[in-house]
């Protein structure tokens, strides 16, 4: 049976995930609203990364109700059903190790380079973008079929793609925010370029909290997961979701 710690501390997360899903799906709301006054590109991009970072939530949360209500989680299959060439939980075992979760981030990811292209740069740098565009394609099908049951090397390796990928996008991201926000007298914009190079960092931070928390689920006596860092990570989530609404959404701009 799946300890009972472990389903506690699973339930203690599918609370801290609710509120954090709240605040994305509203956020959800308020970018669509936007997008629909202004129909501006650059708001869809965002209105996008928006999207799949909510069903990242998502998925995450369901995680800890397949946890909570029928014990499945990534080392445990209920013993009344072998999980072994069933379909059914080859779907729900990627959900309940977040691989479901990694494709909608590669996603997000990938747009917000998009979006950083369009509202920074000139045009797509061909080499970057190919390699972009391979390198999200080689972490989703790594995340989603790449995959033994208990086997937490994998995963860290999976959480260190993604986080990777954060770096590649987020960091030049935030970089080009921050010297906007130096440059740039006006009051409002100046705020709203602070904020997305917060968000920047703040959605970095998401993973590589993540990735600590596995590799101490790695360490001999603290295997249950759910440590300071998982919590840290979720809030890295709720400060990048706010800045990305603050610094895109909320001011006053033609986007």
């Amino acid at each position: 049976m799946v300890n009972a710690e472990f389903v506690f501390r699973a339930f203690i997360g599918m609370l801290f995930e609710s509120f954090v899903l709240l605040i994305a799906l509203l956020l959800c709301i308020l970018c669509l609203q936007k997008y629909f006054q202004k129909k501006h590109k650059l708001t869809l991009y965002l209105l996008v990364i928006f999207i799949a970072l909510t069903c990242a939530v998502l998925f995450s949360w369901i995680s800890k109700i397949l946890v909570i209500t029928i014990g499945l989680e990534y080392s445990h299959v209920p013993d009344f059903e072998p999980v072994e060439n069933n379909l059914y939980y080859w779907f729900l075992l990627r959900i309940t190790d977040f691989r479901i979760s990694f494709i909608f981030m590669t996603i997000a990811i990938y747009f917000t380079y998009v979006l950083k292209v369009n509202l920074y740069e000139d045009g797509y740098n061909s080499k970057m973008r190919i390699f972009i565009i391979i390198f999200s394609i080689l972490t989703a099908t790594f995340s989603f079929f790449v995959y033994i049951r208990g086997v937490i090397e994998i995963d860290a390796v999976a959480f260190f793609l993604i986080f990777f990928l954060l770096l590649l996008v987020y960091l030049p991201f935030s970089l080009k925010s921050y010297r906007a926000y130096k440059n740039t007298e006006e009051h409002e914009f100046k705020k709203g370029f602070l904020a997305l190079a917060i968000m920047g960092i703040a959605f970095i931070s998401i993973f590589l909290n993540f990735f600590i928390d596995r590799i101490l689920v790695m360490i001999p006596g603290l295997e249950l997961g759910f440590s300071t860092f998982y919590y840290l990570a979720w809030i890295s989530a709720i400060i990048g979701l706010l800045s990305a609404y603050f610094g895109f959404v909320k001011p006053r701009s033609t986007a």
